[in-house]
């Protein structure tokens, strides 16, 4: 009966110690490519092409200047704090909605392939775990609550 019971665990059970592990590791990878997306488009970093091009990009799928500022600036400042765990769920929803509209937009190339949805749609719910789950314990955000609450 308990080999019966430790199956099911294994099966079935949440280790509820790795969950902090698992959200630490979603923002990472959301981070650090949102992080290199943004500096691309910001400063022509890792294969970008700066801010200029950028939003000569945006203008022609119909993106005002600012826009397309607040856009590139989500990804660039919001990847490098989801990275961190700093602001999390602010700045979780900020990339929501910055990812709701690339999806939206690329969504005419079709789901699959270069220029698709695909990427963003990813990002989007990797990004809405994020917000749901919150920073958890691997998190500048939970250092500054442990701080504050023990004064």
């Amino acid at each position: 009966m308990t080999e019966n019971k430790i199956i099911f665990k294994l099966l079935n059970g949440t280790n509820t110690s790795l969950v902090s592990v698992c959200v630490l590791l979603l923002r990472c990878l959301i981070g650090i490519f949102l992080f290199m997306a943004g500096a691309g488009k910001v400063l022509g970093w890792f294969g970008g092409y700066n801010m200029e091009a950028t939003i000569q990009f945006y203008t022609k799928v119909g993106i005002s200047v600012p826009l397309a500022y607040l856009s590139s600036y989500t990804e660039f400042i919001g990847g490098f704090l989801l990275t961190i765990g700093l602001l999390t769920r602010p700045v979780a929803f900020a990339i929501m909605i910055n990812m709701s509209v690339a999806t939206i937009i690329s969504l005419s190339a079709g789901l699959m392939g270069p220029s698709s949805a695909q990427t963003p749609l990813t990002f989007l719910i990797v990004d809405i775990a994020i917000l749901l789950a919150g920073p958890m314990s691997y998190s500048i955000d939970r250092l500054l609550i442990r701080k504050f609450r023990s004064n």
